[in-house]
């Protein structure tokens, strides 16, 4: 009746188990895999100034028609301000009013604004083509040669300066390098700075020298925008795109060198700065550039939440995103038991605790596994020493076991301090072991050392960091983080494979294989 019970409960397990990740699988649509890549950035401009009890009015450079992505989820935050969206002909108000492409502003307008005032302007950078970054894309306008409108004084010092360059170079790929390296650094050359007297920051040295690239004959025009990585803080990085010989080339202008913008976002082009300020003072305007890491799942997420609310309601997706990350990690101790289970019921490991090697491979998550294995060793060894000195005070179990606690805490914490002076950050993260579990483990090495001798407690001590070094890899492993987190029903296969091993598992691997080298010998 056992048998049959056992056999019930193990098919229903299994049953429900598969049945729930096909159904989530081949019906809902989740991924097998996670996202390897991010396919979405999360992009906020945050214009902050001082009103002047006065009316104000700020004009935002927004993003509009980015080459192979799709702007969405567009939103302009100020409390009590008016807005307009407007679409601009880049116009350079040192050539021409002719446009040579479109930019796109929002106009944010109050009639009176005192103190500090907070604008917000967010969206979501999404590829056209999956997670593959687009590669830059030439502009599809092809710009013309304009009059560069500079005073009799000015234009005397860029044929000055244009001549002096002409000289030094032999062509387009080695004039613009010298030519923005020169404005760049006006100290050495008058014309340059004379050129360069009311132009301030890069923006101004890009426009400069837009407007030198066509008196020269080349056909240029700026471009300013952002590097898509994965560090928060973004920065505004200023580009030169030239047209001659019926092709475009780009400029860095911070690295001085022709190149193709790799992660390159165009935010907006022409002179004209990202933020304007009507009416108020200390315009300060901070970019930061977040990837979505969780958007494979996304469309998934939201479809469920959309179509099958109730089945979205009570999943891990619900929960806010902290508990999730939580989750992730706590949905890992169970694998690495049931792979214990199985080193130990079917191979056939030795081990110190039934969830030590779980707990210390948990551990090494947070330490990496060298540093851990290290660490955890030399723990392990002088806390050895200080029990085999309270050996000879003869103290009774429970005391034994406190001096062993209190030895092993202040052994981690002179680690941590004797590691940090040395320069080894890795060194304070023995904190991070659990306390407890090594000071049990230093007790039962030691009593085993005592009863079954040293050979036996050492092939057990091997043997646990053996089990935690696999399962370090298990739970390491993004794969099956991923799999058991979107799919936790697949804990219900494991738990009747669980009760399988501890069943029918009465002899192990390592064990029979003993035995046959016994009998051979």
């Amino acid at each position: 009746m056992n048998k049959i019970q056992l056999k019930l409960l193990v098919g229903i397990l299994l049953t429900i188990g598969l049945s729930v990740f096909c159904y989530k699988v081949f019906v809902l649509g989740f991924p097998l895999v996670p996202s390897e890549k991010t396919s979405a950035w999360n992009v906020e401009a945050h214009v902050a100034f001082d009103g002047e009890n006065s009316p104000v009015k700020v004009v935002l450079q927004t993003l509009n028609r980015v080459s192979g992505f799709a702007v969405t989820d567009e939103f302009f935050i100020g409390a009590g301000y008016g807005r307009q969206r407007v679409s601009q002909r880049v116009t350079d108000k040192k050539l021409t009013n002719d446009a040579y492409d479109q930019n796109s502003v929002v106009i944010w307008s109050k009639r009176n604004a005192d103190g500090k005032q907070d604008l917000i302007y967010s969206a979501v950078l999404r590829p056209e083509s999956g997670d593959k970054l687009p590669k830059w894309s030439p502009p599809q306008q092809i710009p013309e040669l304009r009059d560069p409108q500079f005073t009799d004084a000015e234009t005397v010092a860029a044929d000055a300066l244009l001549s002096k360059i002409g000289k030094e170079s032999a062509d387009m790929e080695s004039f613009v390098p010298l030519l923005m390296q020169t404005l760049k650094h006006p100290e050495s050359d008058s014309n340059a700075a004379y050129l360069l007297r009311d132009a301030t920051g890069s923006r101004g040295v890009v426009n400069v020298a837009v407007r030198l690239l066509h008196l020269s004959g080349i056909a240029a025009q700026s471009v300013h925008g952002i590097t898509l990585g994965t560090s928060s803080d973004a920065r505004i990085s200023h580009w030169l795109e030239l047209y001659q010989d019926d092709s475009w080339h780009m400029f860095d202008v911070a690295k001085g060198v022709f190149s193709t913008p790799v992660n390159f976002v165009p935010w907006w082009r022409g002179d004209a700065p990202l933020a304007q300020l009507t009416g108020g003072s200390n315009l300060q305007v901070s970019l930061s550039v977040v990837p979505d890491a969780i958007d494979a799942m996304k469309n998934v997420v939201d479809r469920i939440s959309a179509t099958h609310p109730t089945f979205f309601d009570y999943s891990l997706f619900s929960l806010p995103v902290q508990a999730q990350a939580t989750y992730r990690v706590i949905l890992l101790i169970p694998i690495g038991a049931i792979l214990l289970v199985f080193l130990r019921n079917v191979i056939g490991f030795s081990t110190f605790g039934t969830f030590m090697p779980v707990l210390i491979a948990l551990s090494f998550r947070e330490t990496q596994l060298l540093w851990g294995l290290s660490l955890f060793s030399i723990v392990i060894i002088l806390g050895l020493g200080v029990r085999l000195y309270l050996e000879h005070l003869k103290l009774l179990l429970v005391p034994r076991l406190a001096c062993v606690l209190i030895s092993v805490v202040l052994l981690m914490a002179g680690i941590s301090i004797v590691c940090f002076k040395l320069g080894i950050p890795r060194g304070v993260s023995v904190s991070l072991f659990p306390m407890v579990i090594l000071s049990m483990t230093i007790e039962r090495i030691s009593v085993m050392w005592d009863e079954l001798g040293a050979g036996k407690a050492i092939q057990q001590a091997v043997g646990s960091m053996a089990v935690a070094v696999l399962a370090y890899l298990v739970m390491t492993n993004s794969y099956i983080e991923h799999l058991f987190f979107v799919f936790p029903e697949l804990f219900l296969v494991l738990l009747g494979l669980t009760v399988l091993m501890g069943r029918y598992t009465g002899y192990r691997l390592l064990d029979l294989i003993r035995f046959r080298t016994f009998i051979r010998g």
